[in-house]
């Protein structure tokens, strides 16, 4: 959603220029960065297999406990191996 509304606000920051000639490159830059630093609060995924229902999907993020740490990481993927046959 938020891509639709950059695409409808950037020809208007073109207009901008008349009031500093830089100012459309200063906010498209200020922007990129703030997205820029707000993606080091992204889970890692590194090795991780892919979510497949919504709750593993909302549970990315989340710290795991001591119990859930021991699980292997195939295991998931078996069990959807096995329901797709």
């Amino acid at each position: 959603m938020m891509c639709r509304v950059g695409s409808v606000v950037a020809p208007f920051c073109v207009y901008l220029a008349d009031i500093w000639q830089f100012l459309p490159q200063l906010i498209v830059g200020i922007l990129a960065f703030i997205i820029g630093v707000l993606t080091l609060w992204l889970p890692e995924t590194l090795g991780e297999p892919l979510t497949s229902t919504m709750e593993e999907a909302e549970a990315l993020g989340r710290k795991k406990s001591p119990e859930e740490g021991k699980k292997d990481p195939e295991e998931g993927m078996e069990m959807n191996l096995n329901q797709s046959n």
